[in-house]
């Protein structure tokens, strides 16, 4: 009986507390939500200047359902958060010619191995210029 009681003081508590009166602030968070699933891998950079304004943040990321069929992102924005330079391809892109007859196991770890090490590859600084 005991068990019963505290199921259902349970399952009441987890339906007021899943309500949400605020609807803009549910939607919002629903899309980050779906955003956030579908990044497969990301990698950032911050590259600091001279003073605090000169810092640059630079990311990329695969998004999508595979690293094979995904989307890479290469983004780059300056403290405020303005985009300096941004840049979509698909994720296949990323994969050099050598790893082209791989399986798509292989394929997919190189993109993986491509994506952690992007900024050491491509200078962000570049990345802003092009």
């Amino acid at each position: 009986m005991k068990t019963k009681l505290f199921v259902s003081v349970l399952a009441t508590a987890a339906l007021f507390l899943s309500c949400n009166n605020d609807k803009e602030s549910a939607e919002q968070a629903q899309v980050n939500t779906l955003i956030k699933s579908d990044i497969i891998i990301e990698n950032t950079k911050i590259r600091t200047g001279v003073s605090a304004e000169d810092e640059e943040r630079s990311f990329i990321m695969v998004t999508g359902k595979s690293l094979l069929e995904g989307t890479a992102i290469v983004k780059t924005t300056n403290i405020k958060g303005e985009e300096i330079h941004c840049e979509t391809f698909p994720a296949k892109k990323l994969i050099e010619q050598e790893y082209k007859t791989a399986n798509s196991t292989l394929k997919e770890s190189h993109i993986m191995e491509n994506v952690q090490n992007y900024f050491e590859i491509h200078n962000s600084k570049d990345l802003a210029k092009s």
